[in-house]
């Protein structure tokens, strides 16, 4: 049996797996001594890599709640300590900040069940060395209540999307599996599936949309599969956002598939009958990122990546029923 060897503190593989795992929100200044050597000059290189990576990648995700959209960002945009928000866009007004984190190197993830409004929030503590996670839970028009206090994070929860059973009980994705934790205990399997899980999403009908690698599922709650789509990814692609070809989200509604794919830089529709089609391309700096069903028409998130240390801008589009595009958040 192998024996997993802790990184030395300081060393660079511990400074790479700290940064992966704090999403890269901290300043970071490479040492001169990492420079002088080829050893260190390539381990600098891969750090970063990563740390390009994982500015590209925003946490969150988007859900609609009756008349407005919701979705997770950072205020100010500029700002390098990232203070998570939640922005929110009812009908006939601005998207404007609904909640805001007082913690740096914060992140935000949500969930709704019809009005109620379930936001996982994540900060990194320095002080713990560790990721802590507290539950709130809230409608559009009430000031957000904690019902599950700070607890430490070991499994990224909600980051592959989460649903909450009942106040009590909460169900999350983490690659590649499905749990279900509740309050105050360890997370256990929620069942068992014979593909990778990168996602999760509740939908209609009380079943569960699985994002995987290449596929998708819909599920019931005890993993039966109800409907399937296979090789969503074009292998032939070429010159992806950081050469990553793979989906980055998913929604599902009355028999259509909506899929944002990061690789081809596209926002693709499947429809009743399994046919394809690109509803959006978008052109580079802009990639896709979250999804979702807005009644008859389409919310379509994307982030303009430029990598030339500015933070990712972001670029929110409605499309209706007859293709027609409104800008609902587009920030230069």
């Amino acid at each position: 049996m192998l024996k997993i060897l802790k990184p030395r503190a300081g060393s660079v593989l511990h400074i790479i797996m700290q940064l992966s795992q704090n999403k890269y929100k901290t300043k970071f200044v490479v040492p001169e001594k990492m420079k002088t050597s080829r050893p260190n000059l390539i381990l600098t290189t891969l750090l970063l890599f990563v740390i390009f990576l994982g500015h590209a990648h925003p946490t969150g995700n988007m859900i609609t709640v009756g008349e407005a959209v919701l979705w997770s960002y950072i205020n100010p945009i500029d700002d390098s300590n990232h203070y998570a928000c939640v922005m929110i866009k009812k009908k006939n007004a601005k998207p404007k900040v609904f909640i805001q984190s007082e913690h740096a190197a914060s992140d935000y993830m949500l969930f709704n069940n019809k009005n109620e409004i379930y936001i996982i929030e994540r900060k990194y503590s320095q002080a713990t060395d560790a990721f802590e996670v507290r539950v709130l839970k809230t409608t559009i028009e009430k000031e957000p209540e904690v019902i599950w206090d700070w607890f430490k994070d070991d499994h990224r929860i909600g980051e592959g999307g989460f649903f909450m059973r009942s106040d009590n009980v909460m169900v999350f994705g983490k690659y590649p599996e499905i749990f279900r934790l509740e309050k105050g205990k360890t997370p256990v399997r929620y069942f068992n599936f014979n593909y990778p899980i990168k996602r999760i999403r509740a939908v209609h009908n009380n079943q569960i949309l699985l994002m995987g690698d290449e596929s998708c599922h819909l599920v019931t709650h005890d993993g039966t599969i109800v409907k399937q789509w296979h090789k969503l990814i074009d292998k032939d692609i070429q010159n992806a956002p950081l050469n990553r070809n793979q989906l980055f989200d998913a929604d599902y509604h009355d028999g259509e598939l909506l899929l944002s794919y990061w690789g081809k830089r596209t926002f693709d529709l499947i429809d009743l009958s399994g046919k394809r089609k690109i509803i959006l391309q978008q052109a580079e700096p802009l990639t896709p990122h979250w999804v979702a069903f807005f009644n008859t028409s389409k919310l379509l998130f994307s982030s303009k990546l430029t990598f030339d240390g500015k933070t990712p801008r972001p670029n929110l589009i409605l499309l209706d029923e007859k293709n027609i595009k409104t800008v609902i958040w587009d920030v230069q």
